[in-house]
């Protein structure tokens, strides 16, 4: 793997991804699972677009200072905040066990706890609460909608909501899974994947009275880049 540098101006600061930091970015995403399907400049895109993202959110005027994840995984994006961002309070939830014990390794002052992700604490808040490749896992669409209730509950600002599948596209998407990986509907019998409206977010948008950003990922390094949608809420 190539090691990367980057200096990355954000606003009036000047943010240095060193060799070191690059490397941990790489290996706890694979421990999530992004190492299938990897071409040269893979996890330089997928850095690229959670750089997107809070470039994002600051073309929106959002600064924030605490961020809490739903299905943090290993605590991959978590550790970009604290080390880039230096955020001090951090916290997550994932329902994978191994998973979060990488994370407490990785975030020892962070609010890191195993459980299904409909089950946050609503009463600690955070500024921004997001979910990155999650929302697919889940057992179907109310259930989801359900966890972005409880993440617009926890959140003081904003809510981001990354790599949701598009119901649209749920044919193209799953004729490409089956051209990508073989024998793809044995392998994964009992594993389908959930795919949501783009109403759906825009109808609870409407009803709290938010604002709301839908945004297309552009990562062409990531396969489903072109069956995903990512949806910000403005409080």
């Amino acid at each position: 793997m190539n090691h990367w540098k980057e200096t990355w101006n954000k606003r009036d600061k000047e943010i240095q991804i060193t060799d070191n930091i690059f490397d941990m970015f790489c290996r706890l995403k694979k421990a999530d699972g992004y190492d299938t399907l990897i071409e040269d400049g893979y996890y330089e895109g997928l850095f690229e677009e959670w750089k997107r993202t809070n470039e994002d959110l600051s073309r929106n005027g959002v600064s924030f200072a605490s961020v809490y994840e739903v299905g943090c995984g290993s605590g991959v994006n978590l550790y970009l905040y604290k080390n880039l961002f230096n955020i001090k309070k951090l916290g997550g939830i994932d329902y994978s066990k191994p998973l979060i014990e990488i994370a407490e390794q990785v975030l020892k002052d962070a609010e890191l706890e195993y459980g299904e992700a409909v089950e946050i604490d609503v009463c600690s808040k955070y500024d921004l609460v997001l979910s990155e490749g999650v929302f697919i896992y889940f057992q179907d669409v109310q259930y989801g909608m359900q966890v972005f209730e409880k993440m617009y509950e926890k959140a003081e600002k904003v809510v981001v909501i990354k790599d949701v599948y598009d119901l649209e596209k749920k044919d193209a998407c799953m004729a490409a899974r089956r051209a990508s990986v073989e024998n793809y509907d044995e392998r994964y019998k009992g594993l389908e994947k959930t795919f949501y409206s783009r109403d759906s977010f825009v109808k609870f948008a409407k009803e709290k009275n938010c604002k709301y950003s839908i945004v297309e990922p552009q990562n062409k390094h990531y396969w489903n880049n072109d069956f995903t949608f990512d949806f910000y809420l403005f409080k």
